[in-house]
């Protein structure tokens, strides 16, 4: 852990101070790369897999998550053990096609989230559409759920009808709907029963630019808002609360929490996680602040996910997907999810 609260100043030697504070960063929790070799491409497998900017996470079964991996137009997944597997879409499959999963076309998913059907929903953020993969005994069957595809704009009403402008993060709700992060229309989005309504706009809610989303232990969401750069937590319904309310952070891009009530934050121009605890205490837990490619270095991480005792990290510019065991970075016995 980085000991926050010891500055870096008051030395009467350049070169003690240079020390002292790089042994303080290097205090942070240990980053092991499970997947990605630091380099963009296409690779399946265990050995030298490689994706090409992935950014958001969800939980996908014990050991293993879901992953939007944007510029490969692809949804995949990967396990403790590093096996990485092509669900749909590919660098080659750029666009927006429904279907069997091995025909489907995606462009630049940013979203994923697994419905309580287990179903999984991808927010497409260049088709401006909510997409459903759905498990049959022939593969994943790809559907367009809401929004028309290749149009932009702000419309609630019937679902393929309805209109989004770039959705960025979905999450299910456990009555069967979907809240969409419509980040160029800076909402949130309900997708039920067929018909999208808005429910939080800036006019509505403390939120300015909503940008990722997931729920929280207590049942309210999680929201990383780049417009404030604060994290919210919300409900539907109620204008959200600032957690930590005194933290700086550098465009929080991705977010979870923790059941003893910790909140990771993915600070994408940051190059770190920070960790808002109790108290509206604040520590950098992952990452040193600068991007960089060598290890306990993140660029640009983009997401979070706390999942069986891990929290993971979508590394966007290094290409990779991470892990930090849970249990270094939370005080309690009750750190996992």
């Amino acid at each position: 852990m980085i000991r926050k609260n010891l500055p870096c100043t008051g030395f009467r030697s350049l070169a003690v101070l240079m020390l002292f504070c790089f042994s303080t960063i290097l205090q942070a929790a240990e980053i092991r790369v499970i997947a990605g070799n630091g380099e963009a491409g296409f690779v399946d497998g265990t050995v030298d897999a490689r994706f090409n900017k992935p950014i958001r996470l969800a939980p996908f079964g014990p050991g293993k998550i879901l992953i939007a991996d944007i510029n490969n137009h692809a949804i995949r997944s990967v396990t403790l053990d590093g096996e990485v597997l092509t669900l749909a879409g590919g660098p080659d499959k750029q666009g927006h096609q429904d279907g069997p999963a091995e025909e489907a076309r995606f462009d630049s998913p940013h979203g994923v989230a697994v419905s309580p059907g287990g179903g999984i929903i991808v927010a497409g953020a260049a088709s401006h559409t909510v997409r459903l993969m759905t498990l049959t005994d022939d593969g994943y069957q790809v559907t367009t759920l809401a929004g028309v595809p290749g149009e932009s704009g702000l419309r609630d009403g019937p679902a393929d009808q309805a209109l989004f402008n770039s959705p960025h993060g979905v999450v299910s709700e456990a009555d069967g709907g979907l809240l969409v992060v419509d980040i160029g229309n800076a909402a949130i989005r309900r997708v039920k029963d067929g018909t999208v309504t808005t429910i939080a706009t800036a006019a509505t809610s403390k939120m300015v630019m909503p940008i990722d989303m997931m729920p929280a232990e207590d049942g309210s969401y999680l929201i990383a808002d780049a417009g404030t750069q604060k994290i919210l937590r919300w409900s539907p319904g109620d204008e959200g609360e600032v957690i930590a309310p005194e933290t700086e952070l550098a465009m929080p891009h991705g977010v979870d929490d923790d059941v003893a009530g910790n909140v990771y934050v993915a600070e994408i121009r940051g190059n770190k996680i920070t960790q808002l605890g109790a108290g509206n205490t604040a520590k950098q837990v992952a990452g040193t602040g600068v991007a960089g490619s060598a290890p306990g270095l993140l660029d640009k991480p983009a997401g979070v996910l706390v999942h069986d005792g891990y929290l993971w990290i979508a590394d966007l510019n290094n290409h990779r997907i991470s892990v930090v065991p849970i249990e270094s970075l939370a005080a309690g016995e009750e750190a996992g999810k």
